[in-house]
């Protein structure tokens, strides 16, 4: 159902303002609106400032604790999969501290710093190792790049430039130089060359007409070897002092749930202040609107008890867009996620999750139809949801998922489909002896019963879907519409199977006839009624046959629900083909093990595969064929002030 909302209006002292807002935020169940739209704000805009929230170091406090945390997530303890957040109370996480966490933040960032200093500095230190890689050989020093007489110089040339090439031009010039390869690769030549001061700048020339490259090293001094071991050494050092570094860093980690916790608590005070934003103020005053879910005004009244505010609420009218929170049963719950991925309905229209879910629930189980695919999602499914920290949303769709095993199990069972024909291929092949799993209904030797199946159910969602509609204009003040648009055409419809089941399966003519006069009487009232907008009596006539032509529309729905029997063959189909494939290598240890190795994969990508299947195709039936009866979308969800934790679960306890 979708809860009523009430509006409430709140008007207190300017001095109690932030501790009002807290105590709504405790609550969890106002949610503020926009000022500019409140009721009368026309009239007393030019008395009244918007209120506004300086959260900027706020949030650059929230950001240096976000990055300590991830920084320190390597070293906090390690948490199992079913671990939940802690629990605090409001008042623990309002009240936090953050001073603590700052501190260890700025120790965090420091060594931070450091460690990427060091990191910089074996970076650079293994840029000059790969630049001196080449050089290793050559003995001479590299601060000597000169004699009394002559120059020394360094050259990378390429490789396509033989050495033989160079001594030929210099000779052929006159340079007199005397050149030795230290050593090459795939596209250069690393060599030395010596030569006389006057002849230096010519032979200088020579190598850059070839492509080489001159290079110097500056500041260094010892040889290129030298120079390695002594780069690998202070590389030795850094790597050990960010050893060390990293060890102070590690002795932090257990203090990562503190720094989680004033981040949770920063957050929460960034909302508290941005809440403020949706208050009008005067110098003494402050005043604010909001919807507060009808059942739970006695939690509002019990937080404002202590200040000395005005407030009222105000139920709902037909012109106010309230926001929609929906409420159900624990069964119909989970599957309010298939509707939310929709769209939530409108807040005067009709929550359709208690009459979808046995729908989604039955289709689901169909189309799966496999009792071991149902057994596995429903021990995951449930045990996930109960388990498994993943929030609201996260639980809604694991319990479903866990509910639709459920049904799988059922029809699987129906079927005789456990993993596939898997026990009687087993005890066939490995036993020697087959058992026959025992089953109500074949899909793959006679499916025609699971399609007729497939058809009643379908036929009667469409009908829940057409009653739906029909109650919306009664609730509405529309009763004649609701027989007219909806009540005609129940009688074509239920006709037309009343008298297909007495002509072709009773072979009752009375039961033919009632069906045949039925469904001729609503053809009647459709033509008579559906052109009643027409000021024209022909165009009313014409338009009431024309709307004949939407029986087409109901038969290609009808048609839809094939796809349950479909999905359901192709589940067992597959998993019959993985059993052959695993018993195929035959009674044997190696075939054993071959078995299981293809057992696991295949039915896993079959669950996979047509679990999915079975959610989209389900999910798309919902859509199409029952919502697209009567839906009225475009609903905003209910989002009230509350605290939006990361880390730890804020419970009602008093602080």
């Amino acid at each position: 159902m979708i809860e009523k909302m009430e509006r409430i209006f709140l008007c207190g002292l300017a001095q109690d303002r932030e501790k009002v807002i807290s105590r709504l935020m405790k609550s969890g169940c106002v949610q503020l609106s926009d000022p500019a739209a409140m009721s009368g704000y026309e009239e007393i805009r030019d008395q009244v400032e918007l209120g506004s929230a300086d959260v900027y170091e706020k949030e650059q406090l929230l950001s240096r604790l976000n990055q300590c945390i991830q920084t320190l997530k390597p070293y906090g303890a390690k948490k199992s999969l079913f671990a939940k957040r802690p629990e605090v109370s409001f008042g623990e996480i309002a009240g936090e501290d953050t001073q603590e966490a700052l501190e260890l933040c700025q120790k965090v960032e420091e060594l931070q710093k450091e460690i990427g200093a060091a990191k910089s500095r074996i970076s650079q230190e293994e840029f000059l190792q790969t630049s001196l890689a080449p050089w290793r050989e050559l003995d001479l020093p590299l601060e000597e790049t000169a004699t009394e007489s002559s120059e020394i110089l360094l050259a990378a040339v390429p490789a396509i430039v033989a050495p033989e090439e160079l001594e030929r031009q210099q000779g052929e010039q006159e340079l007199g130089a005397y050149l030795s390869v230290v050593s090459e690769d795939k596209d250069q030549r690393y060599a030395a060359a010596i030569v006389h001061r006057d002849k230096a700048a010519g032979y200088q020339e020579l190598l850059r007409q070839s492509g080489a490259t001159l290079i110097t090293f500056d500041g260094l001094s010892g040889t290129a070897g030298e120079n390695i071991a002594a780069s690998r050494s202070r590389v030795k050092q850094e790597e050990e002092q960010i050893e060390k570094l990293e060890k102070e860093l590690a002795a932090y980690g257990e203090k990562l749930p503190k720094v989680q916790l004033a981040w949770d608590s920063t957050q929460l005070s960034i909302d508290c202040q941005k809440a403020e934003q949706n208050l009008l103020r005067t110098q003494e005053t402050f005043l604010t609107e909001g919807w507060v879910p009808q059942r739970r005004k006695g939690e509002v009244e019990k937080s404002l008890a202590g200040y000395t505010c005005f407030y009222e609420f105000r139920e709902a009218s037909e012109k106010d867009d309230p926001p929609v929170l929906l409420r159900n049963n624990k069964f119909v719950e989970p599957f309010e996620a298939v509707t939310e991925m929709y769209a939530l309905p409108a807040p005067h229209s009709l929550d359709p999750n208690p009459f979808m879910a046995p729908f989604f629930f039955v289709f689901f189980g169909m189309m799966l139809s496999d009792a071991g695919y149902g057994l596995v999602l429903a021990i995951l499914g449930l045990l996930g949801a109960k388990y498994l920290d993943m929030g609201a949303g996260g639980k809604k769709l694991l319990k479903m998922l866990g509910y639709c095993g459920i049904s799988t199990v059922f029809w699987g069972a129906l079927y005789g489909s456990w993993f596939g024909d898997t026990i009687p291929k087993v005890t066939e092949v490995f036993f020697g002896n087959r058992v026959q799993v025992p089953m109500l209904l074949d899909p793959l030797t006679n499916p025609m019963p699971i399609l007729i199946m497939a058809f009643v159910v379908g036929y009667i969602h469409i009908l829940v879907g057409l009653g739906l509609k029909a109650y919306l204009m009664i609730r509405r003040g529309h009763p004649v519409d609701a027989l007219f648009d909806v009540g005609f055409w129940y009688f074509v419809l239920v006709g037309l199977v009343i008298f297909a089941g007495g002509q072709m399966v009773i072979g009752s003519t009375l039961m033919a006839s009632i069906g045949k006069w039925l469904a001729i009487a609503g053809a009647v009232g459709l033509v008579l009624t559906q052109g009643r907008d027409k000021k024209n009596p022909i165009m009313k006539l014409m338009s009431g046959i024309l709307s004949l032509y939407d029986i087409t529309g109901y038969f290609s729905d009808l048609l839809s629900y094939s796809r349950i029997m479909a999905l359901g063959l192709a589940t067992g189909v597959i998993a019959q083909v993985v059993n052959t494939m695993g018993t195929l290598p035959g009674r044997s240890i190696i075939g054993a093990v071959l078995f299981v190795v293809i057992f696991l994969f295949g039915h896993v990508l079959n669950l996979a595969i047509n679990a999915l299947g079975s959610y989209v195709h389900t999910s798309r039936l919902q859509y199409v064929e029952f919502f697209g009866k009567f839906f009225e979308g475009g609903g905003q969800a209910f989002r009230p002030l509350r605290p939006a934790t990361k880390y730890v679960y804020v419970n009602n306890q008093e602080e």
